[in-house]
């Protein structure tokens, strides 16, 4: 009996696959991204907690909207750590991330389960990757960005985010349980394998803003 329970869990547990991604992504200044891996590994867990048995009473909203959360935290974890990648300069960093949010959502709110919900992002983001690194590639007459980036990063991230996503649509039917628990370790180590190195956006905080009375009265008006 309790091996069967121990099965069950396992969904559940394996979505703590996500720890050591919110603390890298926060080591590295990603803090953004950091809260929204936070935001998946939560929704993951309490999603397949009301899933499992001895587990429903914690459970805060209903099911469906759990699912639903899951799955959006999933995708958008998807676009951020690919716009991480692409390394874009403000302000379209964030416009870029904020359409991502808004029709991320729109979308899953149509078709939680179908393939689109994650190929959308995924092939969206790539493209816009693809357009800015060529062009320049085109200006530099070279190489862009690094080789390590493509060796290091690109190709294990997408390999282990491939994975994922095989196992999430193909495989499941297997053993639901270990095959959807492995899918959440592989989708972890992709996040982190694709986030750069260090947020060069983030900045070290300059210097506190002075105040005087001109300001005062601009930010009181």
């Amino acid at each position: 009996m309790g091996t069967i329970v121990a099965k069950l869990l396992l969904p559940t547990v394996s979505s703590l696959a996500f720890v050591p991604t919110i603390s890298i992504a926060a080591k590295r200044k990603f803090h953004m991204e950091a809260m929204i891996y936070f935001f998946t590994m939560f929704f993951i867990a309490m999603f397949h907690a009301c899933e499992g048995p001895g587990l429903s009473f914690i459970c805060i909203m209903g099911y469906d909207l759990l699912e639903y959360f899951s799955i959006y935290g999933t995708a958008l974890s998807m676009w951020v750590s690919l716009i991480a990648l692409g390394d874009f300069d403000e302000p379209k960093r964030s416009t870029v991330v904020m359409f991502g949010v808004l029709t991320i959502a729109v979308r899953i709110y149509q078709d939680r389960l179908g393939y689109g919900v994650y190929s959308g992002p995924i092939g969206t983001a790539v493209l816009m990757i693809s357009v800015k690194w060529l062009t320049k590639m085109k200006e530099k007459k070279g190489l862009y960005p690094d080789k390590s980036v493509y060796t290091q990063q690109i190709g294990p991230g997408f390999c282990f985010g491939a994975l994922a996503l095989m196992l999430r649509f193909f495989f499941e039917e297997w053993d639901y349980t270990y095959v959807h628990s492995f899918y959440h370790c592989s989708l972890a180590m992709s996040f982190v394998l694709l986030l750069p190195k260090v947020n060069k956006k983030a900045g070290n905080g300059g210097d506190p803003a002075k105040m005087n009375w001109s300001t005062f009265c601009c930010c009181t008006c």
